[in-house]
């Protein structure tokens, strides 16, 4: 009874898959995690855990590449029944293997290994004939005067996803204002929410005031309202 107990646990941490008879690694166990654990990972957590309520029941939202955008998908409720539209493998791992209701759209093309997302001419056709609600926008780095991706196909990329949203939520964490990118995406003026685990950069803060956009503090240094 302590073995099928402690199974159980395991299955719904994801570590395993119980089948008649007996138990093996889950898939996602098996391959080991995409995005290694590091110093980021806590603020990644809480940045996309926030992030998640912002989702509506079934609308359609847009999950960008890389580890704090993963972590928008793992926080997704259950019952979450709208569609999910992403360049990112892991994510569509991820997802494929939760029992949600959500729809998945697949952005193929070229694959950019470090990131573990699909990039190029493909991809961006494939979002010419989209439409979403929200963009989950997860940009290498940030400053006063835009948004930065690391290549120039990630940038382009970035840019039609922006096209398609309503609204345009980025996520930032500490290295998002301590990296350099060289690829310009946009100006902020682009953003409709800004969800970051500290208290910002003043020069960014003063952009984002002027904007009429006010970021929302997760982590453990709060901003003062502006």
């Amino acid at each position: 009874m302590t073995i099928r107990r402690d199974l159980h646990a395991l299955e719904d941490a994801g570590e395993v898959r119980m089948f008649h008879g007996g138990a093996g690694l889950a898939a996602s166990a098996a391959r080991g995690a995409v995005f290694p654990d590091d110093e980021e990972t806590e603020a990644r957590r809480r940045v996309g855990a926030f992030a998640a309520g912002l989702i509506k029941p079934a609308e359609t939202i847009v999950i960008d590449a890389g580890p704090t955008a993963y972590a928008v998908a793992q926080a997704i409720p259950d019952d979450f029944a709208g569609c999910v539209i992403t360049h990112s493998m892991p994510v569509l791992q991820l997802l494929a293997e939760r029992a949600t209701a959500a729809r998945m759209v697949a952005l193929g093309g070229e694959l950019l290994a470090d990131r573990h997302a699909f990039v190029g001419p493909t991809t961006e056709a494939a979002v010419s004939s989209l439409r979403a609600r929200t963009f989950f926008l997860a940009p290498a780095t940030i400053d006063a005067r835009g948004i930065y991706a690391q290549t120039a196909a990630e940038a382009s990329l970035q840019r039609r996803l922006i096209e398609i949203a309503d609204w345009v939520v980025l996520l930032a964490t500490q290295q998002t204002f301590s990296s350099s990118a060289p690829a310009r995406v946009a100006c902020l003026d682009r953003l409709t929410t800004f969800v970051a685990d500290r208290r910002l950069p003043a020069q960014v803060s003063d952009a984002l005031r002027q904007l009429g956009v006010v970021p929302h503090i997760v982590g453990s240094d709060p901003m003062p309202a502006i």
